[in-house]
């Protein structure tokens, strides 16, 4: 415990470093981390050989962009052995999987250290979005046995679990007897409960925050939810192989980046003077030594912000991220969109519960909806009018109005791409 208390010291301490010693602890952190995976995990060395490098050439981040990059599928495709730290004994380390949403999951190896490193990060992103201490904090969607802990016992930063298995009724069930102050929530979970009561949480629970993590949250429902409860919504930006990479804080300015825990570089490298840019983001774990993720592709598209934060702390800021990169629009010409602002044209339309874009081809979409009451055709052809004059292109745009969209998955995506992997 009193191990614990030190670490979340220097984490705190950490957000608050000047720019400089910021980047001075990321680089020495980075050094240590490059050279424990060349030494101990065997395919980190074997790629490091494969281009002529060693450790004494990463001294800082701006060195990466020499180290090729890693994918999922690289790491799926050695044995756990190749790409764990020798002497570890797996069978005692904590595991961990990843969703699973591209078709195959990877498990991830954790000793109990490196677990409550990346606990302790994200309370420090729950305290600094304004969780207190007498605070009822509920994660409505976790599959994860809850653990309490001797500070919840004693009736401080008290926590909840709710299962996703769960029937709706008893989830909602649970959120009534706890009646949480703080709502983390996976959008997926959140938007088959709210289906089922009309979208009107406040019957039942009033939280004061709403934190949305594991996908894009739309504005078709956080439209809904802002219009039912006065409440103050946060994005966290997280992965089953990092744990918390940014998290927003209370000006609502952008997502805070993680530097003392991951590196996250923009689409051509590691320039922070040159932050602006969109692309996918390349990850490096520093507090990692079990299983090391070094310039591992995530698949998000993100947006890095150059502005710094008001709220003073010297963590870099990115938007949102905006999906993966197989979720991004394709058109004929070749030109590449990004479905968000799909929400931006529905948004707007009181009248709709839900919606999912499906692209079927190059040459073709599907629109699905969910409408409170049937619409009238004048407004389908309106909608199925801004959407081709987004697109820009000759393409075939259908609508299909629904009962409801299930998606058994854990996260529901608003848009899916059915494009063939070999045409992108």
């Amino acid at each position: 415990m009193i191990d614990e208390v030190l670490e979340l010291r220097r984490l705190l301490k950490n957000h608050r470093l000047p720019h400089d010693a910021l980047l001075e602890l990321q680089n020495r952190k980075l050094r240590t981390v490059i050279r424990h995976a060349y030494e101990n995990v065997p395919y980190y060395h074997s790629l490091f050989s494969s281009v002529g490098l060693s450790p004494e050439d990463i001294r800082t981040a701006e060195d990466l962009k020499h180290i090729p990059i890693t994918t999922k599928d690289d790491l799926r495709a050695a044995d756990a052995e190749r790409i764990t730290a020798k002497g570890i004994d797996l069978s005692s380390c904590i595991t961990t999987n990843t969703s699973g949403t591209t078709g195959k999951s990877l498990t991830i190896y954790l000793t109990r250290d490196e677990e409550r490193t990346r606990r302790l990060v994200q309370f420090r992103a729950l305290l600094s979005i304004g969780f207190k201490p007498r605070d009822r904090f509920v994660v409505l969607g976790s599959v994860e046995p809850h653990k309490t802990r001797l500070h919840q016992r004693l009736g401080f930063y008290r926590s909840a679990k709710i299962s996703r298995f769960l029937p709706v009724e008893d989830q909602i069930q649970c959120l009534q007897m706890i009646q949480p102050t703080v709502l983390w929530v996976y959008p997926t979970v959140l938007r088959a409960l709210l289906h089922t009561i009309d979208y009107r949480l406040s019957k039942f629970v009033r939280p004061r925050i709403l934190i949305t993590i594991g996908e894009v949250f739309d504005e078709v429902m956080k439209e809904r939810v802002l219009t039912d409860l006065n409440i103050e919504i946060f994005n966290l930006y997280a992965a089953s192989e990092i744990g918390v990479i940014a998290a927003e804080c209370r000006t609502h300015e952008g997502l805070h980046v993680n530097t003392d825990h991951v590196i996250l570089e923009n689409p051509d490298g590691y320039k922070p003077a040159e932050w602006g840019s969109t692309g996918i983001a390349v990850l490096t774990t520093l507090n990692a030594f079990t299983m090391p993720f070094i310039r591992y592709h995530s698949g998000d598209f993100c947006t890095f912000i150059n502005n710094k934060c008001s709220c003073g702390s010297s963590f870099p800021l990115i938007g949102p991220p905006q999906g993966r990169d197989l979720d991004m629009v394709r058109l004929p010409s070749g030109r590449v969109l990004s479905p968000l602002p799909f929400q931006s044209i529905l948004q707007n339309i009181s009248n709709i519960d839900q919606f999912r874009i499906i692209q079927e081809s190059f040459h073709k979409f599907v629109l699905q909806l969910v409408f409170k009451e049937m619409p009238k055709q004048e407004l389908l052809q309106i909608i199925r009018s801004r959407c081709l004059s987004y697109l820009g292109e000759p393409v075939s745009f259908d609508i299909e109005v629904m009962n409801f969209i299930k998606d058994e998955k854990m996260k529901f995506k608003t848009f899916i791409s059915n494009l063939d992997k070999s045409d992108l």
